[in-house]
């Protein structure tokens, strides 16, 4: 009797409980291993068939049945073919939908070509049209066939649209496919909007919206890769999404570990009240299986031991989707996540999922909110469903949602705690409640098709509308540039005076004065030579020195240097010989006007937009184009400099910088520490006049010794200050407007200041042909002296400049050395290239591998880029004829785009070419300067073709801006040539043709240029810092010294705001650490990059502490990486626990708060 009712008991608990049975039975986890082949495959150390063997024993081991999606790429090697088949009987083979040339070329469908092949115009079906993407699917398919006997049943790729999923089905029967979860930036594309990280049927003219019935429903069992954290992966960033099942995101960005991963499983499959549950684990072959091989075989023990509890069921995609076809034969079910924080907050969110709508429900330090609402709307099309895209932006395709992550859109229900949170669920409704800080019970139902709060019934669209209507939203503007103030134009102007008189005295004192007392032995020299090798030598004498300086830890040193020099030049008489009024005569009289018209006008041109930058407006200073993020990187190393040598990382505290050449700034620097004149000054005003006046002056010099003729002179000055690209040409084809500066890829003499180190770089390269010259010509032991140093400090002012001088210096030296006997120039490399190692090995032992063999990617690019030249037709008949084997048309096709390339580039300065067969026939072996122009010309077209520069693949293009330096010179001789020739025949007629094609060719030569000059007149700056920030900041720069930790840059947030853009929200930059003195926990994420720095942990960790991590955490934070200062702009709305994490609020304003940490 006992047993029976034991028995009864029992069942009837059962019962009760059915749910939570229900849940445990209908729970699946399905392993997924996608399967890439040879293409794109960038790890040396790994073959792609070392994780699949891993993966294989550790499934065998723990008898879990997986599925392999495997690229087409994988189809074509024998190899992995063998290996895939060798998986256990219970596994299942299926596609991996990723695109590679070598599929198209299969297909018969032309590759797309961008910027990365991971990039969804690349890399999706949605980058091709209809009839190609059918073309793909059918060689896919039918390969797939051709190697494993049948059609697979399940495939994948983090993005399949409607179309493609509608055509494999009905033709292939497919009956499961992979997408990424949600994810807002990651992989530079968004998918946003789905189920979150749950199954569903998708619609046929949507595969991200659920079906809504069985006419509009694909019969495919739609699942999902990287199952999201419901609480952490909400948001707009890499550091979100990375919250997530896979191995390489939890472990690499946020250091998490299994116990991580087991709570998000146990998360998805222990959800009571729903039908199902179902997530996918899994590992790319393409990681690292050293890395992440133990983890995966400690995710498969831990799955393993769920499924022997019961909790779980482990089933191949095929088999799962047959299962919710069977219980779900018409529409998906509704979902339910409940979810506390698997990091142990306090932080819960429930996340309800429907065929009609989805909703998003948080308890965070902001209260009791809804974050993410949004209505499925019935036959509203994806985007890029019937036509191609080069694109893939889901976020902001719904026409009305609420999304806090895209649009700072929220529903607060209360603020403050809440307590007795409670879910339960009656029929088809569901009620979420709890009660408020101030007693009071909240209750929130989620209806079939709408959301009951406290009683108050509302459709999913009237709710989204009230909430955006009714919400009280941050006044972006309010705390933008608006606090307009007046500025003392007069006092303004009388100081900059008073700063340009000691920028003056200095570069007379400093510069001039030591350089001379080496130039003045330069014999059979002008004034105006030595006047300008003595600057230029003044530049290298004084950062070489306080370079030494610095690394012996003397460098107050350095305020003797010009005492002494002073000293010498009067003691020694040495003024004597300066010849001012002389010079100052030949300047002024007639001959020199054209001359210096030309000089002035080319300074002006290339100046005064640059002026406009780090200048006070009524809104605070403002930044004009690139500064906005180049100069300010420049001014916190320039503060840096100031205070160190070798300077920190100023972006990236507790690092020394590393790969980066910065004597330019070191030179800021100096003259700033001696002259006290402002780094904005001479950042933005004073040596972008002197380049400029140096570069008219260094050029007159040379034209005038190689060629000796006036004419030739002014018109090589023309087209070194006013050349442009034609640009314009598809510019005005394009958008009916004028412009197009750097469509084909290179930036133009009038943008030359924006990069300084290329400007003084370009500057001292004319020096060292100067004295490369006059040291062929007369030789003398203090010209070698002189171009050694020149060169040899020239890589530490622009890498590139020095590569390319040493390069065609070594050349030169040993065809000197085998052919003419001479030892000399040889003497002066080796010389040379040691300087060079001394001044560039200490902070660039990592910059060996920066340059990345890669031929004609900018050719390419510029061909494939919309926002460059984009003629996709040349870009698709290129990749159809290398795909086809039709040699003569591909390199025809490439013949054609390279011309494009350098003719675009250099514009007018095409003309070069008239004179390279004379030089080759008559100078260049004969003439050794000729030798060394042509070379270092060689190499600046060269370089670029062949090779990118790591992180940052556009920055090698600069080696392309010398090239237009000396092109200019060359295309001024064709135009002279041609003149003389015209004027030796009698006819007038041909005369005035060329004369009128000369005037012509002028006059176009600067069109793109000048539109980017007027364009830096036009309104005000795009970018700049408020006087509230300023204020905050110049308080900060006078506390003592320590790291400060800023909140980490949001790009969503530029899009509140209207230009002028605050630093803030314009572009990740360091202009904290710029406008403190101070370095920063973490800026400039782009600078890091190309630095090849590993910042990605720093900036998970700063997001998660300005977000509301545990204290305790936070206070770690703090501590291990040595903050002292915290900066924070209110508009963050980031709330600080002064008393948990330790901290003192020591400044305040309308715009900042700034804490002080305390010990």
């Amino acid at each position: 009797m006992v047993k029976y009712l034991v028995f009864l008991i029992i069942s009837l608990l059962f019962l009760m409980n059915t749910d939570l049975v229900e849940a445990q039975n209908n729970s699946f986890v399905s392993v997924v291993n996608p399967v890439r082949g040879s293409d794109f495959w960038e790890m040396e150390d790994q073959k792609p068939s070392e994780a699949i063997l891993g993966q294989m024993e550790i499934l065998r081991q723990q008898n879990i049945p997986a599925t392999w999606l495997v690229r087409f790429d994988v189809l074509k090697d024998p190899d992995l073919v063998k290996i895939v088949k060798s998986a256990s009987p219970a596994d299942e083979v299926g596609l991996f939908l990723e695109i590679t040339p070598n599929w198209n070329k299969e297909a018969g469908v032309s590759y797309r070509q961008s910027e990365s092949w991971h990039y969804a115009g690349s890399v999706f079906l949605i980058g091709y049209e209809i009839a190609e993407r059918e073309k793909l699917i059918d060689s896919a398919f039918g390969n797939f066939k051709n190697v494993f006997g049948f059609y697979p049943k399940s495939v994948g790729a983090w993005w399949i649209d409607a179309y493609s999923l509608d055509y494999m089905e009905k033709k292939y029967q497919i009956e499961a496919a992979l997408i990424v979860a949600d994810q807002y930036t990651t992989d530079n594309y968004q998918i946003w909007g789905q189920y979150w990280s749950t199954p569903y049927y998708p619609s046929k003219v949507n595969a991200l919206f659920p079906a809504q019935n069985k006419d509009s429903k694909l019969p495919v069992v739609m699942m999902q890769w990287a199952s999201r954290d419901p609480i952490n992966g909400y948001g707009d960033g890499v550091q979100e999404s990375t919250y997530s099942l896979q191995a390489n995101d939890y472990i690499d960005y946020h250091n998490l570990d299994i116990n991580y991963f087991s709570k998000l499983i146990d998360l998805y499959t222990n959800q009571k009240f729903n039908q199902v549950n179902q997530v996918v684990v899994g590992l790319e072959n393409s990681y690292s299986w050293p890395k992440y091989g133990p983890e995966y075989s400690q995710q498969m023990k831990f799955l393993a031991s769920k499924r022997q509890s019961g909790q779980l069921k482990l089933v191949i995609m095929s088999d799962f989707a047959k299962w919710y076809k069977e219980q779900f034969p018409d529409i998906s079910p509704e979902q339910i996540i409940i979810a506390d924080d698997p990091k142990e907050s306090s932080q819960k969110s429930v996340w309800f999922m429907n065929p009609y709508y989805r909703a998003g429900w948080f308890y965070n330090k902001d209260g009791s909110l809804f974050r993410d609402i949004r209505q499925y709307v019935e036959g509203q099309e994806e985007i890029c469903l019937l036509k191609s895209c080069q694109q893939l932006n889901f976020a902001t395709f719904p026409t009305r949602v609420l999304d806090d992550v895209t649009y700072g859109r929220r529903l607060v229900l209360d603020e403050g705690k809440i307590s007795g949170l409670d879910i339960k669920k009656f029929g088809e409704e569901y009620l979420l409640s709890y009660t408020n800080e101030a007693g009071r019970r909240k209750e929130v139902k989620f209806l079939p098709r709408d959301i009951d709060i406290d009683g108050k019934v509302s459709s999913i669209d009237g709710l989204i509308l009230q909430a955006i209507n009714s919400q009280e939203s941050t006044d972006y503007r309010s705390l933008g540039l608006t606090d307009k103030r007046s500025v003392d134009i007069v006092g303004v102007t009388v100081n900059l005076s008073w700063q340009f008189i000691k920028f003056a005295l200095f570069v007379i004192g400093v510069l001039f004065i030591p350089g001379f007392l080496l130039a003045r032995y330069l014999q059979s020299e002008s004034s105006m030579f030595k006047l300008f090798i003595s600057i230029c030598l003044g530049f290298v004498l004084l950062t070489l020195l306080s370079y030494l300086l610095g690394y012996l830890k003397l460098g107050w040193l350095i305020f003797i240097y010009p005492f002494l020099t002073l000293a010498v030049f009067f003691i020694k008489r040495v003024y004597l010989e300066v010849d001012v009024t002389g010079q100052l005569k030949k300047i002024l009289s007639p001959s020199y006007l054209i001359t210096g018209a030309i000089i002035i006008g080319g300074i002006i041109f290339q100046s005064l937009g640059m002026m406009r930058s780090g200048w006070v407006y009524d809104f605070g200073i403002g930044f004009q184009g690139p500064t906005g993020h180049d100069g300010i990187w420049h001014q916190a190393l320039v503060n840096q400099l100031v205070k160190e040598i070798p300077p920190q990382n100023p972006a990236f505290s507790g690092t020394l910088l590393n790969n980066y050449h910065y004597f330019y700034d070191l030179l800021v620097a100096q003259t700033n520490k001696i002259s006290t004149v402002p780094i904005l000054d001479l950042l933005y005003r004073f040596y972008p006049l002197l380049l400029s006046l140096l570069l008219g002056l260094g050029t007159y010099l040379l034209v005038t010794r190689l060629f000796k003729n006036k004419l030739i002179t002014l018109t090589s000055l023309y087209f070194v200050y006013f050349g442009g690209s034609f640009g314009w040409i598809v510019e005005y084809l394009k958008s009916k407007s004028w412009g197009g500066e750097s469509t084909f890829w290179v930036n133009q003499p009038v943008s030359f200041n924006l990069n300084p180190p290329f400007a003084i770089s370009l500057v001292l390269m004319v020096a060292i042909v100067l004295l490369f010259r006059h040291l062929v010509n007369q030789g003398s032991k203090i010209t070698c002296l002189i171009l050694v140093l020149l060169v040899g400090s020239l890589i530490e002012f622009k890498v590139y400049a020095g590569l390319l001088v040493l390069g065609s210096l070594f050349l030169i030296s040993l065809q000197q050395l085998i052919f003419a006997k001479k030892k000399f120039l040889l003497l002066v490399f080796i010389a040379s290239a040691a300087l060079s190692l001394v001044v560039f090995l200490p902070q660039n032992s990592g910059a060996g591998g920066l340059l990345v063999f890669s031929p004609f990617w900018f050719v390419h690019s510029m061909v494939d880029f919309s926002d460059r030249v984009g003629w996709l037709k040349l870009s698709q008949a290129r990749v159809a004829y290398f795909e086809r084997g039709e040699w003569l048309k591909f390199i025809t096709s490439e013949a054609l785009a390279l011309g494009l390339f350098i003719v675009g580039n250099l514009g007018t300065r095409f003309l070069s070419f008239g004179v390279v067969g004379s030089f080759l026939k008559r100078k260049i072996w004969k003439n050794l300067e000729f030798s060394l122009i042509f070379l270092l010309s060689i190499f600046s077209l060269v370089i670029p073709l062949l090779f990118i520069q790591k992180g940052n693949n556009w920055n090698s293009i600069q080696f392309f801006y010398y090239l237009l330096y000396f092109t200019a010179l060359a295309s001024a001789v064709t135009i002279v040539y041609v003149i003389r020739k015209m004027n030796l025949i009698g006819n007038n007629y041909f005369r005035i043709t060329t004369f009128s094609l000369v005037a012509a060719i002028l006059l176009i030569t600067p069109i793109s240029s000048a539109a980017t000059f007027k364009s830096s007149f036009e309104g005000q700056p795009p970018s700049g810092i408020g006087f509230a920030e300023l204020e905050a900041l110049e308080w900060l720069q006078k506390q003592p010294d320590g790291v400060v930790v800023t909140y980490p840059y949001d790009e969503n947030l530029r899009k509140k705001f209207q230009a002028p853009y605050p630093l803030f929200a314009y572009e990740t930059t360091s202009y904290v650490s710029a406008f403190s003195g101070k370095t920063t926990f973490l800026e400039d994420e782009i600078q890091q990059e190309i630095f090849q720095n590993d910042y990605k942990k720093r900036l998970v960790s700063a997001q998660d502490f300005f977000r509301g991590k545990d204290a305790e955490w936070s206070r770690k934070f703090l501590n291990d990486s040595n903050i002292k200062y915290i900066y924070l702009p209110k508009i963050f709305n980031s709330f600080l626990d002064k008393e948990k994490l330790r901290l003192d609020h020591i400044y305040n304003n309308r715009e900042v708060d700034i804490y002080e940490v305390l010990k």
